[in-house]
């Protein structure tokens, strides 16, 4: 999926009793992090016994990455099969491929085809349609103590980032910075610099900031977290962001 070139609009959050199956080698992954931000009840599955065991809950989607190194040649598409063949819909994030390699997950079962990078916006916008199509889109609820981001190191622009993180910048950050189409100039300095801590081999610092007004005894603190560019895309950062009484 090419990467965004503007700022992405502010997305629904998810009920909390939408239940998502995700399928995913690598236990630790920012897609799983912006699904639960987003609201959604995750159940995990590294492997195919546990993807299997997994649709036992009645997840209302199973999001699979095609990925698997667990399951060589075609085990990725028979384990497609068999969790289509359960009943929910199934959503496959997978590297780019042509239109054959489409044709071939749509073929077996695949509801929705994504293709890393996949941009973090479409993806919880198909999630939201596939697992709710009848209901109006919701406005985001107030904001949440963690959120992220993912910025382009180059000029700290925000593709993507989740409701929550909308809201903690808007408080934290007057305009044009609060539109979040770029990062405010001290925090795009600080991710510079840890950015080149990081690569050094040294532990990346945390940027901590209090707010505009209000919330005195509140602060804002900024993590670098590096992210697989698959996910996010080469040359970005994934950002934490943790709201947190001063003390």
């Amino acid at each position: 999926m090419p990467t965004s070139t503007h700022a992405d609009r502010t997305l629904p959050r998810a009920d909390a009793r939408t239940r998502l199956l995700v399928v995913q080698a690598l236990s630790v992954q920012p897609l799983a992090a912006v699904l639960e931000e987003s609201g959604y009840e995750l159940l995990r599955a590294a492997d195919p016994l546990a993807a299997i065991d997994g649709m036992n809950a009645g997840p209302a989607l199973v999001v699979m990455d095609m990925d698997l190194p667990e399951l060589p040649g075609d085990g990725p598409l028979e384990l497609l099969r068999r969790l289509a063949g359960s009943g929910a819909p199934v959503l496959t994030l997978s590297r780019p491929r042509d239109a054959v390699r489409q044709g071939m997950l749509v073929a077996a079962g695949a509801r929705e085809c994504l293709f890393k990078p996949v941009r973090m916006s479409d993806l919880l916008a198909r999630i939201e349609r596939l697992t709710r199509p009848a209901q109006p889109v919701k406005a985001a609820e107030p904001r949440q103590p963690t959120a992220s981001i993912a910025v382009r190191e180059r000029d700290g622009h925000c593709v993507w980032q989740t409701p929550q993180a909308r809201a903690l910048m808007a408080a934290y950050f007057p305009p044009p910075w609060a539109e979040h189409a770029r990062l405010p100039p001290e925090v795009l300095a600080w991710l510079h610099r840890e950015a080149l801590r990081l690569r050094a081999g040294a532990q990346p610092s945390s940027l901590t900031v209090a707010p505009m007004s209000g919330s005195p005894r509140h602060r804002l603190s900024f993590t670098l977290v590096a992210a697989d560019p698959e996910v996010v895309g080469d040359g970005h950062w994934m950002l934490m962001l943790l709201e947190a009484p001063e003390t």
